[in-house]
């Protein structure tokens, strides 16, 4: 399956996107995105970056500090390979 991190916000807001196939399942996603949920009040602070896991065409705020051991890798490598979206 294939993932995709978004990351939005920051200093110069810039949107920056990343993709990467995975061998998981659902239902280790769908722990996956229980465990990583962001507050729903993280967007408010100003300049605040926002990340978004993007899987099925459904989208699901993500908190970094909660991703759990055994995805750290992925979402490392996500982070590092994250690409400036050109807007249009």
């Amino acid at each position: 399956m294939k993932i995709t991190l978004i990351r939005t916000g920051g200093m110069i807001p810039v949107t920056k996107k990343a993709a990467q196939e995975v061998d998981w399942n659902e239902k280790d996603l769908d722990r996956l995105i229980s465990a990583i949920k962001a507050d729903d009040n993280a967007g408010e602070m100003r300049d605040n970056t926002q990340y978004q896991l993007i899987y099925n065409k459904q989208s699901f705020p993500v908190d970094l500090q909660k991703i759990p051991e055994k995805y750290k890798e992925t979402f490392e490598s996500l982070k590092d390979n994250l690409q400036i979206v050109k807007p249009g």
